[in-house]
């Protein structure tokens, strides 16, 4: 029975997370990646994160995924975290909420607030009266460290005006029929 649950939790590890991560382990089709830089993230945090605006197309079906990855570099480890299109608008607008948190958002010693994506990343705004961090989490399933990237607000606000970028070129992108 033990040997059960163990390949039961296996599948459910590996199982894809985002509708982006599904798309590209289709098998038995051919699919055409494309990546555009929208930006890095490389000051006053604890770990460099590059920001792509990602797309796959299917060959025989012309079915389009777009996603936006933060690719995280952990020493000789890159953490791939996609942001599936569709959450994209909730994302955008949770970030400066996030920023702006304080300890006014609840009656208590310590606060947290925290957006979660379907793919595991989590964005995180943790403090205590007046001291606070905002870290961002991978949910890569590779990090089995639990990797806490901390950031400076500004570079919180920076990842929201990359995301707004990205959303706007996808958009582009799609309108245009490419």
């Amino acid at each position: 029975m033990l040997g059960l649950a163990a390949a039961v939790e296996a599948q459910t590890t590996n199982a894809p997370r985002t509708w982006f991560d599904a798309f590209n382990a289709t098998p038995d089709v051919l699919l055409t990646r494309g990546m555009s830089i929208i930006g890095k993230l490389d000051k006053q945090i604890n770990y460099p994160v590059e920001i792509r605006v990602e797309r796959l197309v299917s060959q025989q079906t012309t079915n389009a995924v777009y996603a936006v990855a933060l690719r995280t570099k952990v020493g000789q480890t890159t953490l791939i975290d996609y942001i599936d299109y569709d959450e994209l608008d909730a994302v955008i607008r949770s970030v400066p909420l996030i920023s702006q948190a304080d300890a006014s958002v609840a009656p208590m010693e310590r606060f947290e607030t925290s957006f979660h994506t379907r793919g595991g990343l989590t964005i995180s705004k943790i403090g205590r009266l007046e001291k606070s961090v905002i870290t961002l989490t991978s949910g890569d399933i590779r990090d089995t460290n639990g990797t806490r990237n901390q950031l400076a607000p500004f570079v919180l606000n920076d990842l929201g005006t990359y995301l707004t970028t990205a959303k706007t070129k996808i958009d582009a992108i799609a309108a245009s029929g490419q």
